[in-house]
């Protein structure tokens, strides 16, 4: 009988043994003078600040090559309108008042496809992309409305 007391209470230690509440503390780490672990606090900042300066960087990148993309559609939508201008300028004044409304039209296309270009070269990373998108549909629509009126300019 004394074994069976013996096992049962050998038994029972062993399940409470497995049944220990465990800490959820971590194991020390020897620190610095600041408290911190030593160097880990300083390695982690500078990696922290390594990997900003490389999303930002190519961030940068990014937004630089939709200006570049963008700016040659810019300059030739700007002499599109000027070379327009001129045309509606020779226009004889029978004809200018149906074409001037036009006119005033594809010049204030043309200023809102300016300010958008500004806003991309000043855009932050949140938002160059959707500027960059809204910017192209702009000159694609002042593009098509040049088009629109010089089809009604006679000559």
């Amino acid at each position: 009988m004394n074994r069976i007391a013996w096992l049962s209470v050998l038994g029972a230690a062993m399940v409470c043994a497995g049944c220990e509440e465990k800490s959820n503390t971590p194991p020390k780490v020897p620190t610095g003078s600041g408290g911190a672990p030593s160097g880990l606090a300083e390695k982690a900042a500078g990696a922290i600040e390594g990997a900003k300066e490389r999303a930002e960087e190519a961030f940068t990148r990014l937004r630089n090559d939709a200006v570049a993309a963008l700016e040659p559609r810019m300059a030739e939508a700007r002499t599109q309108v000027g070379k327009l201008k001129e045309k509606v300028a020779g226009l004889p004044a029978a004809v200018k008042p149906t074409v001037e409304s036009g006119m005033k039209e594809v010049e204030k296309q043309l200023g809102a496809a300016e300010e958008q270009f500004d806003k991309l070269k000043a855009a932050g990373a949140e938002a160059w992309e959707s500027i960059s998108r809204d910017l192209g549909v702009t000159i694609d629509r002042l593009t098509a409305s040049i088009k629109d009126l010089s089809g009604k300019m006679p000559g």
